[in-house]
């Protein structure tokens, strides 16, 4: 029962009649008549804060209003439509691929002869190979050997 009298305990506050099943709860209940009281307490603050007229907005805040939204820039992507951020933007793009195609160019070997890939080892001639393997370790020679053994017994 105290629910469905929370539930149109606002309805009542608004003006609305009560049906006489709630009137005598309301009169057994003190519970729910301190919640109503707090209630009206409540709503009458709320109105005491309401002004006396309606205000309107003075003369061209409308006007005003339009011209700062259509200042205001697009879309973020409208920043690189500014000169001078797309000049320092093209700037330093230009450095970075610079930077970047330097340390290729530098950090790459020259010749195959100085890359110690298992491709290399094994696509170099005869001769080159047998002197490169004679000069490693006998370890290294176990793993070329191991290299060779899983490309010759490969199947797919």
């Amino acid at each position: 029962m105290h629910q469905e009298i929370r539930q149109n305990l606002e309805d009542y506050l608004r003006g609305a009649e009560l049906p006489a099943e709630i009137r005598s709860h309301l009169g057994e209940c003190a519970e729910c008549v301190g919640e109503l009281q707090a209630l009206q307490s409540q709503a009458e603050l709320l109105r005491s804060l309401r002004s006396p007229t309606d205000l309107e907005p003075r003369a061209g805040f409308y006007a005003r209003v339009m011209e700062r939204i259509e200042a205001q820039p697009a879309s973020i992507w409208s920043v690189f439509l500014e000169r001078k951020f797309g000049f320092r933007l093209a700037l330093a793009s230009a450095a970075l691929v610079t930077l970047l195609g330097a340390y290729l160019v530098t950090s790459e070997p020259s010749s195959p002869e100085f890359s110690s890939s298992p491709a290399v080892v094994l696509t170099d001639t005869p001769q080159t190979a047998q002197a490169s393997i004679d000069q490693d370790g006998p370890r290294q020679q176990q793993q070329r050997d191991a290299v060779l053994v899983d490309l010759a017994s490969y199947r797919q």
